[in-house]
């Protein structure tokens, strides 16, 4: 029998990001209460993951949390289908006193998005073609200008469902760019790898608000500094200090939930850049963040601090630091990734 319905729970009353934040003393023993809801969380993955076309389309998109024998599932999924799987293969589990599902659905979202669009379609006399693949919409079509290019791209993600937005729409008389830079959603707390074997852990995301694509991260870590690596061959007691930098996604080589590897090594200082926090700003508090980000692992950069802005995606551009003075961060990166490189 389908478990019984969800109590009437306060909405405060569990948040995803709340909880994440309280995950902090692992040695701490759990409550009896605790572990009855980590074996229903394990009970939940393991039907996901038996279910063959869950498996491969929909599990790693699913992120279950289970407070007081009450399974919480966020994420995006593909279709209502997608949804009757999950629901079925939770049927058998035992425990489970009631589900708050928040699955976000490819097939509603594109809807919304597209209705959402209509004004735009009949002011400018044009037409846009959306979809969407686990969040992430897609916008194509053809437009007068850019200006409407970019409005089209800021209407889809004032949506606070949506991922991010690639957008491939053509401005009329003009050859269409494709984007080359991939959709990166970096994980809070995963680990970068740089070439040369150093490694930093990632604390924020740095987000283009138009189109709710992550642009950079910040990792903190100990970089190699030639200052130090002088004073340690001086004196032998030199440490190398945490530092904290901000990275480009466009130097990112291949990104999981749990690594990450760059193209550079951590010598390359002109491929990345000191966090600086006077260059950045926090989003507004009645600004949601794109799943799974939370609130406090947003930022974004100065320039954006002007709600009515609008700035081209640039899949190349770093526009919060120089890269380079003698060559292009494409340059850079199509120089480092020659074969054998």
């Amino acid at each position: 029998m389908f478990p019984v319905q969800v109590p009437r729970i306060n909405s405060v009353e569990f948040s995803r990001c709340e909880e994440h934040k309280q995950i902090t003393d692992h040695g701490k023993s759990l409550s009896p209460i605790q572990k009855t809801d980590a074996a229903i969380k394990e009970y939940v993955d393991h039907a996901f993951w038996k279910n063959e076309v869950l498996r491969a389309i929909e599990y790693s998109e699913i992120d279950v949390h289970v407070k007081n024998g009450v399974v919480y599932l966020d994420g995006h999924i593909v279709s209502a289908a997608s949804q009757n799987r999950i629901e079925n293969a939770m049927r058998a589990i035992p425990g489970i006193l009631g589900i708050r599902n928040n699955l976000v659905l490819d097939d509603r979202l594109t809807l919304e998005v597209a209705t959402s669009l209509g004004k735009l379609e009949h002011t400018y006399d044009c037409k846009f073609f959306t979809g969407a693949s686990h969040g992430v919409v897609s916008l194509n079509g053809i437009v007068s200008d850019e200006n409407v290019k970019l409005l089209a791209e800021k209407c889809a993600a004032s949506n606070p469902n949506v991922r991010g937005v690639i957008n491939n729409v053509r401005v009329s008389g003009t050859e269409l760019e494709l984007q080359d830079q991939p959709f990166l959603q970096p994980t809070i707390g995963e680990i970068i790898y740089f070439l040369d074997g150093i490694s930093g852990v990632v604390k924020q995301v740095i987000m283009n608000p138009n189109n709710r694509r992550v642009i950079a991260m910040t990792v903190q870590g100990k970089f190699t500094d030639r200052r130090y690596e002088l004073h340690s061959l001086t004196d032998g007691k030199a440490q190398l200090p945490e530092q904290l930098v901000a990275v480009p996604m466009s130097v990112v080589r291949y990104l999981t939930k749990a690594s990450g590897f760059l193209y550079i090594n951590s010598t390359e200082r002109n491929r990345y850049t000191d966090f600086d926090a006077g260059t950045f700003i926090v989003p507004n508090k009645d600004w949601l963040p794109p799943y799974p980000y939370c609130p406090d692992d947003v930022l974004f950069p100065v320039e954006y601090q002007d709600a009515d802005i609008q700035i081209a995606y640039e899949p190349y551009r770093f526009p919060f630091a120089a890269i380079s003075e003698d060559a292009s961060l494409r340059e850079q990166l199509l120089a480092n990734d020659s074969p054998g490189g």
